[in-house]
């Protein structure tokens, strides 16, 4: 597996100032004309599937919860709640409150991290709280994890007696560096940073900040969603930070975008930016913000009601998700919504979507026909080039690492990223890892890519089973303290 640690310290300028600005001049016209497109595109693929008669996503009435939750209303007074940026907003209308730190990486970069805290508390109660980090996926923030309220896993978490930490990659809403001064959406030398910087970087300098702050604790649970789970598990899978793999007691992956599913196949717009030479990239999207117009826009339009509908639009054009596992207030889709859409480099994007990028996510995808027999979770099926993978499946990624106890919850109608994949190479290939023992996995029926955070009743699909798990390894934990008590012959009182 490829474990090299980039820095974005080292890279240097590519072009002159002309070369620069005229890239950053095209490239601006040419988002534009593409998110246009895009945003008409999903604007008639709704009408048209209306006519049709498929706008309907509500939850049949047959759909039993087996895991027994039942969603509450996501906050008191839905009437009166607006639509905001302001994350701290809705805390507050959930009677907790969020406090907020800069956390800055190695390599310069000022991330933003936030604490999700109960004003009635004081430092000494909080102080007892167990820590979980969430980490949210690519172009979304720490908001995924809390803007649906009551029916929300941070909120879920934080009620179990947890002490809350979400964390935000670089650039988040706002790009920040140490050092790069002047504009920085203009700054070819800020917007040089991939996957790894992600996981070697970000993630590293977040957990030992929660952990600084947690004098009574040793170790954490570890989210994350998508690319959350992708940066996790580069980073787990590093010898070089078993310093940071010694502070988690479990990693809990959602929906982790490890390996590519079918619709790489199925949807136009990824079919040709595949197809997209790396010349043509830059061309359209510059060498900075990826669609830097999407992100302002979010800015300008969030608390309208047309953002909401248009991003539901958008998402459902795109990728085929539906909202039918989101409740039906469609004002808590909105505020999902706002959190969407936060500032992401070109070169981060051409991990998952450009074949000139060796080893990414497009170019671990499997033969089409592989996602239709089921092959492309058999034991043996690889491509020739496997040991050339990101994630080679063939070959361990953790046999020179700690072994982190790992629940992997992942869709059943999620056809963006590849679980079964991962989970047949954490089966077959991972021989320090034990189904049933420290690695369980969980598909859920009917939902997608979004359902394993937004959906309405995540807390029983995906809360109670984490709940479950540390109840377990606490369990265990007594269990080993006992039995050391014992061995170390030391009377009982």
């Amino acid at each position: 597996m490829k474990n090299e640690s980039g820095s974005s310290q080292s890279r240097e300028e590519q072009y002159n100032w002309f070369q620069k600005y005229a890239i950053i001049f095209i490239s601006c016209l040419c988002s534009i004309v593409y998110t246009s497109i895009l945003c008409t595109g999903a604007v008639f693929h709704n009408w048209f599937e209306g006519l049709r008669g498929n706008n309907n996503f509500k939850r049949s009435d047959n759909e039993v919860r087996a895991h027994g939750y039942v969603p509450r209303q996501s906050y008191n007074d839905m009437k009166s709640l607006k639509a905001t940026g302001d994350l701290q907003y809705y805390l507050q209308e959930l009677g907790l409150d969020l406090e907020q730190y800069d956390v800055t990486t190695a390599d310069g970069f000022i991330l933003v991290l936030h604490h999700i805290i109960d004003p009635k508390e004081t430092k000494e109660q909080r102080d007892l709280r167990k820590p979980v980090f969430l980490q949210h996926g690519l172009l979304s923030c720490s908001g995924n994890y809390i803007a649906s309220g009551r029916n929300s896993l941070a909120y879920y978490f934080h009620e179990q007696g947890k002490d809350v930490w979400l964390g935000n990659n670089r650039s988040w809403f706002k790009a920040q560096h140490a050092t790069i001064k002047g504009n920085l959406y203009n700054s070819e030398l800020y917007w040089k940073w991939g996957m790894k910087e992600l996981a070697y970087h970000d993630l590293p300098a977040m957990i030992e900040t929660v952990m600084s702050m947690k004098p009574n604790h040793d170790k954490l649970t570890l989210f994350g969603h998508s690319q959350g789970g992708l940066q996790s598990f580069l980073m787990l899978s590093n010898p070089d930070f078993s310093f940071i793999h010694k502070k988690i007691e479990l990693f809990v992956p959602l929906a982790p975008a490890v390996y590519p599913g079918q619709l790489f196949y199925t949807r136009t717009f990824i079919k040709i930016l595949v197809k997209l030479p790396k010349w043509a990239w830059t061309t359209v999207f510059g060498f900075c913000a990826m669609l830097r117009n999407l992100c302002l826009m979010r800015d300008y339009m969030a608390h309208t009601w047309i953002f909401g509908k248009l991003s539901y639009y958008m998402f459902r054009f795109l990728f085929g998700w539906t909202a039918r596992n989101w409740g039906e207030d469609k004002f808590v889709w909105h505020i999902l919504f706002i959190y969407n859409m936060s500032y992401v480099s070109v070169e981060l994007i051409q991990y998952y979507l450009a074949k000139s990028t060796p080893g990414g996510f497009v170019d671990m995808l499997q033969p089409k026909d592989s996602y239709f027999n089921e092959e492309h979770y058999s034991k043996d099926t690889f491509k020739s080039n496997d040991a050339e993978m990101t994630f080679p499946y063939a070959s361990s990624w953790f046999e020179n690492t700690c072994k982190i106890p790992m629940l992997i919850f992942t869709g059943a109608d999620d056809y963006l990223v590849d679980g079964k994949r991962l989970v047949s190479h954490m089966k077959y290939y991972e021989p320090d890892y034990k189904e049933g023992q420290n690695f369980k996995y969980f598909d859920i029926p009917t939902y997608n890519h979004l359902d394993v955070c937004w959906a309405e009743d995540v807390i029983g699909t995906v809360g109670y089973a984490v709940s479950k798990e540390w109840e377990l390894l606490q369990n265990n934990g007594n269990e080993e303290v006992s039995e050391k008590v014992v061995n170390s012959g030391t009377p009982e009182e």
